[in-house]
């Protein structure tokens, strides 16, 4: 009876390892350091962090002025004489987390030029762009802020304002 004991505890500790290691996968040099021992396992990652963003963005409410003015007491307008020079349009938008980028257009009779800007929280009015006007483009005008291509799409126009340049009777 002994005997059966021994033996049976030698068995009992060769499927007990048996039990943890696995028969199916070789070692493999890169798991056997210098000495002869097997390497610790260890798991192959990396650290990284990211950012996450929304992928939504929350809508912005706009206020504008659009004033011959750059800075100071600023007069609000949708009419321009040809000589003024330069148009600014000056901004407060509410209701977004943080700066967000846009595109101003510009268009005079079909012929558009984009100006990049930003939209910045804040709750004051600032000059957000200004725009230089040639003398003799009269006429309508429109100045709209894009947002960001959706999925591809055309850019989102968050606001847009009509105005007109005109050449004062003398």
């Amino acid at each position: 009876m002994t005997r059966s004991r021994t033996s049976s505890g030698a068995l009992l500790a060769l499927l007990a390892l048996l039990g943890t290691a696995c028969v199916d996968a070789p070692i493999t040099p890169d798991q056997v350091e210098a000495d002869g021992q097997l390497r610790a396992p260890g798991l192959k990652q990396s650290a990284f962090s990211a950012q996450e963003r929304s992928t939504t963005q929350r809508a912005a409410q706009i206020s504008a002025v659009l004033a011959a003015q750059a800075d100071g007491p600023l007069e609000d307008a949708n009419r321009f004489p040809a000589d003024v020079g330069e148009i600014n349009l000056h901004l407060r938008a509410d209701g977004i987390d943080g700066q967000r980028p846009v595109v101003f257009r510009w268009t005079h009779r079909g012929d558009a030029a984009l100006v990049p800007g930003t939209l910045t929280p804040g709750d004051t009015m600032g000059r957000a762009t200004s725009f230089h006007i040639d003398p003799e483009l009269v006429g309508p005008w429109k100045v709209e802020i894009l947002g960001a291509p959706v999925g591809g799409d055309e850019p989102v126009v968050l606001f847009e304002r009509s105005f007109e340049i005109f050449v004062p009777s003398r």
